[in-house]
């Protein structure tokens, strides 16, 4: 291993390699060899051991395609990743990372099913995975599964060492999400009796919260031979991705971190006005707007934007219900809007309503129902959400039923199949606290429009789809 600075990643996606990786190169590319950071990425899930497996073959090196509105790219090579590990069959792994002094920080990217969280934001010790993951810390054997097996491994490590402190850093779309993986985490650390590590990570351990922006697809079948062409390099796990990028992290960190702000990132104690914003106009507008998209036969997001009627349905969305409720603006939110626009239009990213769709019943809380609850805090009828979460509802039933072919993946799945088996599918949707947070008994009125409009919105489709 080299003497260099290094961050450790858990989750090897695109994203983080389209993302915190991509910004890592960006700040070698300034400095001098012997002030370089470097990333060790761990995997966590034998599922997603192939991308590891392969980037692993390649040192870590791997090419970014990075594509502009107007088609023209560049092919960026990435070297700031030089360590591959898999700890999905061998937990060891995890101690033999993190016992190194050069070790300052770690980064996240699990997606928000990745943290079991409660309608309360509490951890889900009840989910079998929580309850297996708890029984191997206590055990001190096994193999984990989630996210807060490994990382009570790796900081069980850092409480060993002199010099153990570091800071976790999550990127992955959850308001407030640094204090939020902290109490979760907190209390996945009581469940364990591990309170001597509550102690040592009150002392050692910051836990920053962070907004990442960037879109990066799955990528095209032809992205290998395009590097090939335009590099001439054997790349056989490139990404692709727009060439907007924004990270914005909260200035608090337990030790040396590096320089990111001088390549773009943004430090800031304010990071929630970022966050809001970028989760409600553009998170919240590609889950709504997939789902109509996904009925109508498109493919890719562009397409949404394209077709006139759902371009129309979702500026009513963000100008009468998300700006209007959006109060700490960091920067002019209309000017953002047009910019998210622009980048959804992107049609050479050709990113995937299958991608964007997938996850929703753990989304739909985070992205879409505080704008819900601002809007009717002011006396004010969500029209534009009804009518798209009226598509969501459906989309699910028809796909469920296998009325409807797609790809739809969600760990929570179950959730929604217990609508469906109910006497009143709509009601038990209404009704479930999981999703609405008691906001449908709070705004009877509200809840009967929905039901109303999702009542509408099946009836055009069960006949498209019997």
């Amino acid at each position: 291993m080299s003497e260099n600075n290094r961050l450790v990643h858990f989750g090897i996606g695109a994203f983080h390699r389209g993302h915190q990786a991509y910004y890592l190169q960006l700040l070698n590319d300034t400095l001098p060899e012997e002030e370089h950071w470097y990333y060790t990425v761990i995997n966590l899930r034998q599922e997603t051991r192939a991308i590891p497996t392969a980037l692993k073959k390649q040192n870590g090196s791997y090419h970014f395609k990075r594509i502009a509105p107007d088609g023209s790219a560049q092919f960026v090579n990435i070297r700031s990743i030089n360590a591959v590990e898999d700890a999905s069959e061998d937990a060891s792994v995890i101690a033999q990372v993190f016992n190194d002094d050069k070790v300052k920080a770690i980064t996240i990217t699990v997606t928000e099913g990745g943290y079991y969280l409660t309608d309360s934001d509490d951890l889900n010790l009840a989910h079998p995975e929580i309850a297996h993951d708890v029984e191997v810390i206590c055990q001190q054997q096994g193999q984990p599964k989630t996210l807060f097996g490994f990382l009570t491994l790796a900081l069980i490590t850092r409480q060993k060492m002199k010099h153990g402190a570091i800071t976790v850093a999550t990127c992955d779309n959850l308001r407030d999400n640094g204090n939020r993986l902290r109490n979760v985490f907190y209390q996945f650390l009581e469940s364990t009796k591990l309170t001597d590590l509550i102690a040592w990570l009150d002392e050692n351990a910051t836990f920053p919260c962070s907004m990442v922006d960037r879109i990066t697809p799955v990528p095209t079948t032809s992205l290998v031979e395009e590097v090939k062409q335009h590099t001439g390099i054997d790349d056989e796990c490139p990404i692709m991705g727009e060439d907007f990028e924004q990270w914005v992290i909260e200035d608090k960190f337990a030790t040396t971190f590096p320089p990111l702000e001088t390549v773009g990132v943004t430090l800031t104690n304010n990071v929630h006005a970022y966050e809001e914003a970028k989760i409600r106009i553009l998170n919240g507008g590609h889950f709504l707007l997939s789902y109509v998209g996904a009925l109508r036969g498109y493919v890719t997001f562009d397409e949404n934007i394209r077709d006139p009627e759902l371009n129309e349905w979702l500026k009513q969305y963000h100008q009468n219900e998300v700006i209007p409720t959006i109060y700490d603006r960091p920067f002019d939110l209309e000017a953002y809007r047009e910019v998210i626009i622009s980048r959804f239009s992107n049609r050479y990213i050709a990113d995937s309503i299958e991608r964007i769709a997938m996850d929703s019943i753990s989304k739909f809380p985070q992205f879409i129902l505080p704008t819900l609850k601002l809007n009717l805090d002011r006396d004010y009828m969500p029209t534009a959400a009804i009518r798209l979460i009226a598509y969501w509802y459906c989309f699910l039933v028809l796909n469920i039923s296998d009325r409807f072919e797609f790809n739809y993946k969600d760990p929570y799945i179950s959730v929604a199949r217990k609508w469906m088996q109910s006497p009143e599918p709509i009601e038990a949707f209404l009704n479930d606290s999981d999703i609405w947070h008691g906001l449908t008994t709070r705004f009877p009125m509200f809840s009967q429009a929905l039901a109303n409009q999702i009542q509408q919105t099946l009836n055009i489709y069960e006949e498209r789809y019997p």
